[in-house]
């Protein structure tokens, strides 16, 4: 009313606003801005494009489209914040929320869910998703709870079926 009354307004219109809903749940997104995990992509950039030639993509005009987003971006998102998925097996300090991500950290949870599925992420404590050497500072560090994009997963997954050690690998991949 003080623009108005000033003579200051422009222009005054009632709009409804229309939220997006989630596809699967039918329930209103709430956008919020969360700390996430990110890939810079510049270094590879270059190799990721070549191996795109290699490729045989069903449909063809699939190809435009993958190699223009891999030029455009210079980073991917890695981290979703889904109550599904693969996690990414980050650990953050309780009081200083440092994250702890380390080849060690990695490999260890690797093992446990070689074992023990990638479930295993949200059923054992810290102390045990912690490597052996880490168990007594379980206290101080706390389980993550994002999970890898599907597509990062996704578009790895060839390799767990396409790999020579496999007996025996597989003769087809399908994504989709």
């Amino acid at each position: 009313t003080a623009l108005r009354e000033g003579g200051s307004l422009l222009a005054a219109a009632r709009h409804e606003h229309r939220y997006p809903y989630d596809w699967r749940s039918k329930t209103p997104v709430i956008f919020r801005t969360t700390p996430q995990w990110f890939v810079r992509l510049g270094d590879l950039r270059g190799e990721a494009l070549a191996a795109l030639h290699a490729v045989e993509m069903r449909p063809p005009a699939g190809r435009a489209r993958l190699e223009a987003f891999v030029r455009g971006r210079t980073e991917w998102c890695l981290s979703r914040q889904r109550s599904w998925g693969v996690p990414l097996p980050a650990f953050y300090h309780v009081e200083t929320g440092e994250a702890l991500l380390t080849e060690e950290t990695v490999e260890h949870v690797a093992s446990l869910v070689s074992t023990h599925g990638s479930d295993c992420w949200w059923r054992l404590s810290e102390a045990e998703l912690l490597p052996p050497r880490m168990r007594h500072e379980a206290a101080s560090w706390r389980k993550g709870g994002d999970t890898l994009d599907v597509w990062f997963d996704s578009g790895a997954s060839w390799a767990a079926v396409l790999s020579p050690d496999r007996c025996p690998p597989a003769d087809l991949y399908l994504e989709g």
